[in-house]
């Protein structure tokens, strides 16, 4: 359970105008994040890419300053026609972070691989954060090139699982 101090001072709401920026700022570094991963895509491999598909996001604090939604795109990685990985982005104010993407690997799996930027990030640290939720314990570890090829191969055996029959 978490308790507030009652002399901490409450964040102040984002003024309209920089409740936008920070939209703005979100869709950027999404964009980044995947041009990033299609640069780590091996060289040649058949891998396809899509990047068209758009998510509608109407987060709570744009409701609360009277802000339209936006859309947003998925990174989906396909391969022989199968989803190998899906990048969603699940929003620029999830708790404790300045913004999380989850990654679905292989066919189903969901809500388990994040990558999030955290709550104290600034430009200086433009670094994401690759997590996993288990049961009991949550990892947290760098985003890099060697993490994403780990994930590639592990959503080429998801994805091909039940081939056989």
């Amino acid at each position: 359970m978490a308790y507030l101090d009652i002399d901490d001072e409450p964040t102040p709401l984002p003024t309209p105008e920089e409740a936008a920026a920070e939209v703005a700022d979100w869709k950027r570094r999404v964009d980044e994040l995947y041009d990033e991963v299609i640069s780590w895509l091996p060289k040649g491999s058949g891998y396809e890419i899509d990047r068209s598909r758009l998510l509608s996001r109407h987060e709570s604090m744009l409701k609360i300053l009277n802000l339209p939604g936006y859309e947003i795109p998925l990174l989906q990685i396909r391969r022989n026609g199968k989803q190998v990985l899906l990048f969603q982005p699940d929003g620029r104010w999830v708790l404790f972070t300045r913004g999380r993407v989850n990654i679905i690997v292989g066919k189903a799996r969901f809500g388990d691989r994040i990558l999030a930027k955290a709550a104290d990030a600034d430009e200086s640290d433009p670094d994401w954060k690759y997590r996993t939720n288990g049961n009991w314990k949550i990892d947290i570890d760098p985003w890099n090139k060697e993490k994403f090829l780990e994930l590639l191969k592990e959503g080429e055996v998801l994805s091909s699982l039940g081939d056989e029959q």
